[in-house]
């Protein structure tokens, strides 16, 4: 008997999706209804002692590239990118991406209403803690590139190292903002869950609806 090769792999996409969604509900059930912030705290204070000036520097850098004075022009770029190539679909499935990212992420923020670590090591972080926002925008953005990258780039050799490379930024960006203590490390997995299954769940409706105006 053979397998569909589509079906398997739909079957995974499903399972995947599932299990994140299952890891995600079960920070919040922790965060939120048992009210341990145990591992948090000890993750907070195990940092608190690798805290030197050039760490410092470095971790603003790296959180620079998950803030929105860089994604935003990013999102720009990437769409005017799709527009030269005549490419109207692509630039508006990274608009739609990114816009609805950004709205979910705040209504979120909004939701949960958690207070931010204390003593941060940097200034002016007003809004809420829990999910991270560089967390989950930079997986919208740089998620997009792995997303087009995987589907398009034909180099052999240059895909995985890109691939890798987007990767280890989303993991740096989150790692930064704990380091930084201005997000949990829950509020960082959070981010990058709800980040993930967000641009999974916008891909896969805006394919089935440009499929169907395609047939029609």
């Amino acid at each position: 008997m053979e397998i569909n090769p589509t079906k398997k792999n739909t079957t995974l996409y499903k399972l995947a999706f599932c299990i994140a969604a299952a890891i995600l509900l079960l920070i919040i059930w922790m965060v939120f209804i048992a009210k341990n912030t145990k591992p948090d705290e000890c993750i907070l204070n195990f940092l608190s002692y690798h805290v030197s000036a050039s760490r410092t520097n470095a971790m603003n850098v790296i959180t620079f590239f998950g803030n929105h004075s860089f994604l935003i022009p990013g999102t720009f770029l990437v769409i005017a990118f799709f527009l030269l190539q005549k490419n109207k679909q692509d630039a508006l499935r990274v608009l739609i991406v990114a816009l609805s990212s950004l709205g979910l992420m705040s209504l979120l923020k909004s939701l949960f209403h958690r207070p931010r670590p204390i003593n941060p090591l940097v200034d002016g972080i007003t809004n809420f803690s829990f999910p991270s926002g560089h967390a989950y925008m930079s997986v919208a953005f740089f998620g997009l590139l792995i997303y087009y990258i995987s589907l398009r780039l034909k180099a052999r050799w240059w895909k995985p190292v890109l691939i890798c490379v987007l990767l280890l930024i989303i993991f740096l960006i989150g790692f930064s903002r704990v380091y930084l203590r201005v997000h949990y490390t829950t509020d960082v997995l959070a981010g990058w869950i709800f980040g993930s299954l967000w641009v999974v769940l916008c891909l896969a409706i805006l394919d089935k609806l440009f499929n169907k105006r395609s047939a029609t």
